[in-house]
């Protein structure tokens, strides 16, 4: 059996797993499993990280039901929080489905 790494965050009110490189041959069922309150880890979607040419990152949504979304505010925060704890800072550039977004990224002394 392969292993699989996945981290969660939480960014105001919304929970999101972050898998990066991820190669399974079907992610929405990835995501409906391992999304799920009671059988899986439980989040309200799947984000997978992925290298872009000119961007920190690729991200892709998968909703917890295995549907796609273009973009999320919270899941966007959640991913660049990924990104950082991957030693990513600063102004970071996040290609999306709905198109290329910036977010800055840097530590903070609240928990």
């Amino acid at each position: 059996m392969a292993s699989l790494t996945l981290t969660k965050h939480h960014g105001l009110g919304n929970d999101f797993l972050v898998v990066f490189d991820l190669d399974v041959p079907d992610p929405p069922a990835l995501a409906r499993t391992v999304c799920d309150r009671r059988t899986g880890i439980g989040a309200d979607g799947l984000l997978i990280g992925s290298t872009a040419p000119g961007h920190a990152a690729r991200m892709q949504l998968i909703n917890a039901d295995g549907s796609h979304a273009e973009m999320s505010g919270n899941g966007i925060r959640c991913f660049a929080q990924a990104l950082f704890m991957r030693g990513l800072g600063g102004s970071l550039s996040i290609l999306t489905g709905a198109g290329p977004r910036t977010v800055e990224v840097s530590a903070s002394a609240a928990g």
